[in-house]
């Protein structure tokens, strides 16, 4: 039926036929082969950006993890060459006799601090009162010690009203010790 067809057809007729046919291949040959080649190769290339970018966050991820758990390990050792007994307020207290400012001492309280599984850190405020400057530099001298995991979080300096050559200082002092059982 086709020969018969394409017999039937002159030359002309036949070159039209031919080059249709040729073109409705080369057609097809785009649209379900070169096309979907292109598609796939630019989602491949995007996938490729995507996944470098996800690869560099990681990699900086896991820099920030072994930092952070560097950290922890020292934290960890430090607190375990510490004395058992320690406890944040008594540390205080000696450091407070040891800077002869312990009379100045109008409160010292404990407040809330961060817990994770392994750690928490234990905050005491200490408010004292008719500090000159150089009991205030003696004081913070003896109180922060980084051997025993003990730092300054927040120092409030004001001038007293009543007598304007001492000062009223408010401070906040952390420390970290193991969590107890039971924790977060």
């Amino acid at each position: 039926m086709i020969r018969a067809f394409w017999e039937k057809l002159d030359t002309r007729q036949r070159l039209f036929v031919s080059v249709g046919a040729g073109l409705a291949l080369l057609l097809l040959l785009f649209e379900f082969a070169w096309s979907p080649y292109r598609e796939s190769a630019a989602k491949a290339r995007r996938s490729i950006v995507a996944n470098r970018a996800s690869l560099a966050e990681m990699i900086r991820l896991d820099d920030l993890f072994s930092r952070q758990d560097a950290k922890l390990s020292e934290i960890r050792k430090t607190l375990a060459g510490r004395r058992a007994n320690f406890t944040l307020f008594s540390y205080l207290d000696q450091k407070a006799v040891a800077a002869g400012v312990k009379g100045r001492i109008r409160q010292m309280q404990s407040v809330a601090g961060a817990k994770t599984s392994s750690l928490e850190e234990t905050i005491v405020d200490v408010k004292l009162d008719k500090l000159t400057m150089k009991q205030l530099a003696e004081f913070l001298f003896y109180v922060e010690a980084p051997g025993e995991m003990v730092r300054i979080k927040r120092l409030q300096v004001t001038r007293m009203k009543e007598s304007p050559e001492y000062l009223s200082v408010s401070l906040l002092v952390a420390s970290y010790q193991p969590a107890s059982p039971g924790g977060p």
